[in-house]
């Protein structure tokens, strides 16, 4: 076999489908090869009754990238990969960062529910209703304050207002960072990532990743300020059947 996938079970339960990701296709062969790999592929998660699937590709992998085009694949996403090593001189101190409780859910909710709109590759699919993208990210959000997805949620309060939040995973991941629109542009974003640093340094993580989409500029200036390095680069398609 010259391919791999397996079941997401997160998308599977929010979409209401049942949802693959695939997580390898062979391309050290022509180009004919790779598509007769690509088709095999997709006959396969027909079998399997999967209704959708994702595949995150390097981004200077054309052999492939070129095949899932001529297969139907539809790009939905593009990644910008980036890594740093925590150094905590670097930090600045304040006294609006705190970690969320069972308490916060509710705003941290409100919050995730408007904060992602026309950014990720969820809202970027046609087929995808908005609903179910909103409630992609509440849910992540609950299991990540839950210890399910991640390990801790640091927020950004002032005046009992919550106004932004980076989420946290002892792997060395930072899945999500956000701040509200009308606090953008203060620092906000910065001062949770210098957070996130004491807390990974306190459970022994020195290597950091985070994921930011190509077209998310301020984003990536803002990671790149803390020290964030680009490594790499990803593409993401989506096949339905």
């Amino acid at each position: 076999m010259y391919y791999s996938w397996k079941l997401d079970k997160f998308d599977t339960e929010i979409l209401g489908y049942k949802v693959a990701k695939i997580t390898n296709i062979e391309a050290s062969g022509d180009n004919v090869s790779i598509l007769q790999n690509i088709h095999a592929l997709n006959k396969n998660l027909k079998e399997s009754n999967i209704k959708y699937a994702t595949y995150r590709v390097n981004a200077n992998n054309y052999p492939i990238i070129h095949a899932l085009e001529k297969s139907g694949y539809i790009l939905v996403d593009g990644l910008i990969s980036l890594e740093t090593t925590i150094n905590l001189e670097q930090q600045d101190t304040n006294n609006h960062v705190r970690t969320a409780t069972e308490d916060d859910l509710k705003s941290l909710l409100e919050l995730a529910g408007s904060m992602f709109n026309n950014v990720t590759r969820y809202y970027h699919d046609p087929i995808i209703p908005k609903d179910k993208a909103d409630l992609i990210y509440k849910k992540w959000i609950t299991n990540t304050l839950h210890g399910t997805f991640g390990d801790a949620i640091l927020m950004w309060e002032e005046k009992n207002k919550i106004l932004g939040f980076i989420t946290l995973d002892k792997k060395g991941q930072i899945p999500f960072v956000g701040v509200s629109k009308e606090a953008r542009g203060k620092g906000i974003g910065r001062s949770l990532l210098y957070a996130s640093f004491a807390r990974f340094k306190k459970w022994g993580v020195d290597t950091l990743n985070i994921d930011t989409q190509m077209g998310n500029i301020p984003a990536l200036r803002a990671y790149q300020g803390v020290g964030f390095k680009i490594v790499n680069s990803h593409l993401t398609f989506r096949w339905v059947s």
